[in-house]
């Protein structure tokens, strides 16, 4: 089990930027309740097995160590995260249509 959570703040804002766009713009509250409900308990399995997730395989070095984990019933959308042996870091949660470096290196402030 991981000793440590720490959570980045756009893991917060784009669980609620795809809550809202799906629940609002989709109109599909249930949809979008179920989406922040399966993301949540995928950091709680997260922090009991961090290292179930694969590689993001990003070819940055900054973002070499990222890892990749798909949200149960709603595998378009992905957690990202660091495990260091100690702390799991969640950094955010992501549809898989973006484009991914480019939004890592932005949240973790490399650009």
């Amino acid at each position: 089990m991981a000793a440590k959570l720490r959570v980045h703040p756009a893991f917060y804002r784009r669980m609620r930027h795809y809550r809202d766009r799906i629940a609002l713009r989709d109109d599909r509250p249930q949809v979008a309740r179920s989406i922040t409900h399966a993301a949540q308990e995928t950091v709680s399995h997260l922090l009991e097995r961090p290292l179930l997730g694969h590689s993001a395989r990003f070819e940055s070095p900054d973002l070499s160590d990222i890892l990749r984990f798909a949200v149960p019933g709603f595998q378009i959308f992905a957690i990202f995260y660091r495990w260091d042996g100690e702390t799991l870091t969640v950094i955010t949660l992501e549809h898989g249509a973006q484009d991914l470096p480019s939004r890592l290196a932005q949240i973790l402030g490399f650009r």
